[in-house]
């Protein structure tokens, strides 16, 4: 989760500004949102049928990101036109605020031991 975490954030501070345009096309194929759902619902479940750690340590913070994981994966699937719009309003703020916090997260969650 960390590693994701880290490289979805240097996306948005380099490539930012071409993401939206990677959005738009994304969400204009109905098959590969569905797709990207199923996949995001798969990998979440094989993560928490193994490791759904909720003793208030720092693996749970890892297990609450796997959930919603899996939650964006029910999205894609049943309510793809509401993400849409959240990701367009995501999109209009500063990416680069958004891309530090991702990396400043995903280097915690790396370095957990």
């Amino acid at each position: 989760m960390g590693i994701y975490l880290c490289v979805s954030g240097l996306v948005l501070v380099f490539k930012g500004q071409t993401l939206t345009q990677l959005l738009k096309d994304f969400f204009d194929h109905p098959a590969v949102v569905y797709l990207t759902g199923i996949i995001l619902i798969f990998l979440s479940s094989i993560y928490l049928l193994q490791y759904n750690i909720w003793e208030g340590t720092r693996e749970t913070i890892v297990t609450i990101f796997v959930w919603l994981v899996g939650i964006k994966g029910l999205m894609y699937i049943f309510f793809p036109e509401m993400l849409n719009k959240w990701t367009e309003r995501k999109f209009r703020g500063p990416l680069v605020v958004y891309g530090i916090v991702a990396i400043i997260i995903g280097l915690y969650l790396f370095f957990l031991k």
